[in-house]
């Protein structure tokens, strides 16, 4: 996989590869966490060459410290489209680094040829997470699998 690494204010997020997505899922004790890191590594698989649309990337502070971390639950469809999901660890919430990874991201997808439209998910009930598609402009658009949709177009 090529080294990307996006830049923002605060932070540094970088796609981790193969195998260090196999290393997180081997340790991860979470039965949750731990489907989804498979998923995702089978996403890499499937997409050679393109496996930054399917891995775990990394939220770092400038320091190296782990906040969070994003993905791309797949590489863009035949219309464009591409769903970003993010996290942020516990203990550095509430410090708009949700906000400033995922704007980032989505400039960085949206700079990427056949991508028009970055999309999102919430759980109907977190509005934390909607306030913070919100801020970096994301319009609602109806319901997906998961909850409340929301898309950004180019």
């Amino acid at each position: 996989m090529e080294q990307i690494t996006v830049r923002t204010e605060r932070l540094t997020i970088f796609p981790q590869s193969a195998e260090e997505m196999s290393g997180l899922c081997r340790r991860e004790t979470d039965p949750e966490m731990k489907r989804a890191y498979a998923e995702m590594l089978e996403t890499m698989r499937r997409s050679p060459g393109r496996e930054e649309w399917g891995t775990a990337w990394k939220i770092c502070l400038k320091d190296g410290a782990v906040v969070g971390s994003c993905c791309f639950k797949g590489v863009p469809d035949p219309e464009g489209v591409v769903e970003i999901g993010y996290g942020i660890d516990e203990p550095h919430r509430c410090n708009g680094y949700a906000t400033e990874a995922v704007a980032g991201l989505v400039k960085w997808a949206l700079a990427r040829d056949g991508v028009r439209c970055v999309a999102a998910q919430t759980e109907p009930g977190n509005r934390i997470s909607r306030k913070v598609l919100l801020k970096v402009g994301f319009v609602r658009d109806g319901y997906g699998d998961e909850g409340p949709l929301y898309k950004l177009f180019r």
